[in-house]
């Protein structure tokens, strides 16, 4: 189990207060900012917004679709990445739109809506 030992609203070092997000080998977690979930949501009540770089390592290019990164978390339940929906989004999110070639890395930020506490891993999932 993990405890967060962080003020809400400030951000966290991926590898902080947590471990929260680890990642899959083509994925490198940057940052991880814990924001409490403003409305009231069955589905989580804070919000991981996590910077992070991934590399195309599929063999061909292609542009990365925001929704198919994943944090499956250690129950196994999989939180689609998402850059709006919330107040606390409002303007926070921008990606590129852009094709990643073969082999190529880009930073993107992506947020996902989980409960606190929340562990697990993040991934891109090709046919998801």
């Amino acid at each position: 189990m993990v405890t967060l030992a962080a003020c809400k609203d400030q951000p966290q070092p991926a590898n902080g207060p947590s471990g929260l997000v680890t990642s899959a080998p083509d994925i490198v977690v940057k940052s991880v900012q814990i924001l409490q979930a403003p409305e009231n949501s069955v589905q989580g009540d804070t919000l991981y917004i996590v910077t992070f770089t991934f590399t195309n390592d599929t063999g061909r290019d292609f542009v990365p679709r925001l929704d198919h990164f994943v944090l499956q978390d250690n129950t196994t339940i999989r939180h689609t990445a998402i850059e709006n929906g919330s107040t606390q989004l409002a303007g926070r999110i921008h990606n590129s739109d852009e094709i990643l070639h073969k082999d190529e890395a880009r930073d993107y930020m992506a947020a996902f809506l989980v409960y606190n506490g929340t562990f697990g891993m993040l991934y891109y999932a090709l046919n998801y």
